[in-house]
């Protein structure tokens, strides 16, 4: 009452908004005053002003007003069923744009759940997801996977890993090596073993004499940009590097090298999602740039 009384400068015109009568205002905001032991309005003529202590008080009323509202509003989300919060899990060999604005446009037609991302690499997604420690995952997918629990997926996006080389570390100047005999002095750059026994020696075809792990394509990246070595990255996180230049990719005919691949939407089959997660999941499938 006090707030409206403020802000209307008028007991009758709170009478009003509040369909209360004038005396019921008034012995509310006496009682109020007593409570506080605090003068908080006097009268000028025929309109109310607020004391020094009633204009400091009231900012605080207003404040816890408006808190009020925010934990109502919260009660009400609650008992419709919404979740507290959502967490996605997604491997940064994803495409991350389609992500967050997925994310965006979920957050706004639900913005009481709360939405946890979480970034990992060398398929920690997958890791998470089985420990119960996320709802959604985007992740690098093979059907090897499906040994390990039953998931349901959607395809997200493709992804392909090339071999590249910083201009500044080419052996001579200008000049693309076509060969690995020609850049073998340098420190291979590649991530540390992936999770779930996958032979990366294998996959990449290639076992260096030196070579620096990474279990950060941030840092892998970073690595490459620093002519630190010459290695795997994936193409979509250096394509403004490769068009200006300072990025080179390498196609080295003695290597067997194919690394291409997609990453898929991914949750487990048992795990019902809620009405926020069923919307983040649908969303990010009609985001998806697999096609």
């Amino acid at each position: 009452m006090f707030v409206t009384v403020a802000q209307l400068g008028s007991i009758s015109a709170a009478a009003k908004v509040l369909h209360k009568t004038q005396p019921a205002i008034s012995i509310a905001l006496k009682r109020l005053q007593d409570e506080l032991k605090l003068e908080l309005l006097h009268r000028e003529q025929y309109r109310l002003s607020l004391t020094d202590a009633g204009q400091k008080l009231l900012r605080h009323f207003e404040f816890l007003l408006k808190q009020q509202v925010h934990i109502d509003a919260i009660a009400v989300h609650l008992a419709s069923g919404l979740e507290r919060k959502v967490e996605l899990v997604y491997e940064t060999i994803s495409h991350s744009l389609p992500i967050f604005n997925a994310v965006s446009e979920v957050q706004q037609r639900f913005p009481l759940t709360e939405f946890y991302l979480s970034s990992e690499s060398n398929l920690g997604a997958i890791k998470r997801l089985i420990e119960g420690k996320g709802d959604i995952a985007i992740s690098p997918w093979i059907d090897r996977f499906y040994e390990l629990a039953d998931f349901d997926t959607l395809p997200f996006s493709r992804f392909e890993i090339i071999t590249v080389i910083h201009k500044n570390a080419l052996p001579l100047k200008e000049q693309v090596p076509r060969f690995v005999s020609e850049i073998d002095h340098l420190p291979l750059l590649k991530p540390q073993t992936v999770l779930f026994d996958l032979d990366l020696d294998g996959l990449f075809g290639y076992v260096a004499p030196s070579q620096v792990r990474t279990n950060d394509l941030w840092a892998q990246k970073s690595m490459l940009l620093s002519a630190s070595g010459w290695g795997y990255i994936p193409k979509h996180l250096v394509e403004n590097e490769l068009a200006t230049g300072e990025l080179i990719q390498l196609n080295l005919e003695d290597i067997n090298f194919d690394a291409k691949g997609e990453s898929r939407i991914v949750k487990l089959a048992n795990h019902n999602l809620g009405v926020t997660g069923l919307d983040l999941w649908k969303t990010l499938a009609k985001l998806s740039t697999a096609g």
